[in-house]
């Protein structure tokens, strides 16, 4: 072949994704392993029903409070002493905390996973939570919330979020507020702890160089006797969607750009039309040659860069899209971000070239998200969050390959829904102009708390 000659693209690769060996504990604690030998390193989650839902209306932001002092000392560990042992034998632990879940993370050496594992489970049952741990995590908090109020983006995060869900615990920012952050005390923080942090509602997934049995067999002795200190949170409702009629404008003096959003409830992960909304987003704004970025960015030049998404959680997701938009065209960006939305509901606006290539580019690089360790905890994380088959990943592929242009234009239109979106516009009124008024929606002044 030629070196001046492009090669012709394969067919996509199957993913198979590898069998997992399970064990339920008597407290129902779930033990997940998958070996893994590419290269020898283990890596092991903690998974939890500690997510953002679980923050009472007058504490946001108390599930990430609690997830990120796990790892400020623990059992014999102090902070430093921690940190410390971790790093004697090249380990790291780190928490995330999302809507649905809360995990705790930990990668080692194959060679010192027993050595690593007994810190990670001193960390799950028995977290120092001090007093001046706490005040100085809290101390951070306040100063990652002042940051926030000066961000654009973040206003209109939140902005939106409320907007679609009111007062459901979805629609709560994950950081909180200044005045909860300020009141939240040491005890409210066990007291989640004890609540949330459950063995019955706790997975510990492992994937790396580790013998499955070996692994399930260490998990078991160090955590095989964890009780609970409380009992564990309540479900998250379903929630009932809020209607915005007003454009929700926040006022930011001087802003030589306007952040925009726009979006509407949507579905839980577990839908059945996945593969089809996953497809369309692609094809609506989900990635560079999209419908919406080449609009906005290529063709109009009013920003550096659009994206749609579909965050699709345990009882219901939302639908939006984002842009940073030049000031004077903020109007025409929100007016052609729903024109877009409108459009790609057309009976046949969706061609088999366009679909050919989101097809393709989802197909084709599925492969990657199951390399590592690292990667095969995560997807195992996702099939504990939010219920799914085991089958799940391996049907993915194949479910994007069968899709057809009149399948995902039917997912749009049920879906999509432009005329019941809220938007949010945050930006400087006088370098914007009076474009707004010409989407025939009133405008709302609104200051979204941090």
């Amino acid at each position: 072949m030629s070196r001046f000659t492009i090669p012709t693209v394969g067919a996509p690769t199957s993913v198979l994704f590898p069998g997992v060996q399970r064990r339920r504990l008597g407290g129902g604690l779930r033990l997940w392993a998958i070996e893994h030998t590419a290269v020898p390193v283990v890596t092991v989650t903690c998974l939890v029903e500690a997510g953002t839902a679980i923050d009472p209306p007058e504490l946001p932001g108390l599930a990430t409070l609690t997830s990120a002092l796990l790892t400020e000392g623990a059992g014999s560990y102090d902070a430093i002493e921690l940190s410390d042992a971790l790093a004697r034998i090249g380990a790291n632990l780190s928490t995330e905390t999302g809507t649905d879940t809360a995990s705790l993370t930990l990668t080692t050496l194959s060679k010192y996973f027993d050595r690593a594992l007994a810190i990670m489970a001193d960390v799950i049952r028995r977290p120092r939570m001090a007093a001046p741990d706490f005040a100085r995590v809290r101390d951070l908090r306040l100063s990652r919330l002042k940051q926030l109020a000066r961000t654009p983006a973040a206003a209109a995060d939140r902005a939106l979020l409320s907007a679609i869900y009111g007062q459901h615990p979805y629609g709560r920012g994950a950081l909180g507020t200044t005045r909860a952050a300020e009141r939240v005390t040491l005890d409210d923080v066990r007291a989640c702890w004890a609540s949330a942090w459950h063995p019955s509602t706790a997975a510990i997934l492992v994937a790396g160089d580790i013998q499955p049995v070996r692994a399930l067999d260490a998990c078991e002795a160090a955590l095989g006797d964890w009780v609970a200190a409380g009992n564990p949170p309540r479900e998250t409702p379903v929630p009932v969607f809020q209607q915005a009629p007003d454009i929700l404008f926040v006022a930011w003096p001087d802003a030589p750009q306007s952040e925009i959003r726009a979006g509407h409830g949507g579905p839980a992960r577990r839908t059945g039309d996945y593969p089809a909304l996953v497809a369309l987003n692609a094809i609506l704004g989900g990635q560079f040659m999209s419908r919406i970025n080449r609009n906005l960015r290529e063709e109009r030049a009013i920003t550096y860069g659009a994206r749609t998404s579909f965050d699709m959680r345990r009882v219901g997701g939302v639908y939006s899209c984002e842009a940073s938009v030049q000031s004077d065209a903020t109007a025409v960006a929100l007016a052609e971000v729903l024109r877009e939305t409108r459009g790609i509901q057309a009976e046949g606006s969706i061609t088999e070239d366009e679909l050919g290539r989101a097809q393709a580019a989802l197909a084709r690089g599925y492969g990657r998200h199951f390399e590592t360790a690292g990667h095969l905890v995560r997807a195992m994380s996702e099939l504990v969050s939010y219920g799914l088959p085991e089958d799940t990943f391996d049907r993915f592929v194949p479910a994007i390959e069968a899709l057809t242009p009149d399948v995902v234009t039917r997912t749009a239109r049920q879906f999509l829904r432009p005329d019941d979106s809220a938007l949010v516009v945050v930006g400087d009124r006088t370098r914007i102009g009076t474009g707004l008024e010409s989407l025939g929606r009133p405008i709302a002044e609104i200051a979204p708390e941090f």
